[in-house]
């Protein structure tokens, strides 16, 4: 699996306040060399469409992410993803690049490039 991560934002910019699967665009960061790098903003096809707990669905689009990072997420989605051994991590910040600095702040995993 490539190192990609995944943040769930309203526009491309604003993480999502509403569940990880209710994002309308997802963007998308590498790992590099000196850290992580935006490289790609993915459409979610099930916005607006998409139900609880059907993290398999997202998973189509997202399934070469290892990290997805949201606001918010189902609890029954997070034991999905995890017996898949995909990571989620939850944040605060307002913004997709606070978001990758707030879990590479919290799992040391290097900077954002």
């Amino acid at each position: 699996m490539k190192e990609l991560i995944a943040v769930g934002t309203k526009d491309g910019t604003i993480v999502n306040e509403d569940h990880f699967g209710q994002s309308k665009i997802f963007v998308i960061f590498k790992k590099n060399e000196s850290g992580f790098k935006e490289v790609e903003k993915r459409p979610n096809p099930y916005f607006g469409k998409h139900q609880h707990a059907k993290a398999e669905e997202i998973l189509k689009v997202l399934g070469d992410c290892n990290v997805w990072i949201a606001k918010s997420m189902g609890k029954k989605s997070v034991e999905k993803l995890k017996a898949l051994n995909y990571e989620t991590f939850l944040t605060v910040k307002d913004t997709a690049e606070d978001a990758i600095k707030d879990y590479l702040e919290i799992k040391g995993s290097g900077s954002l490039h």
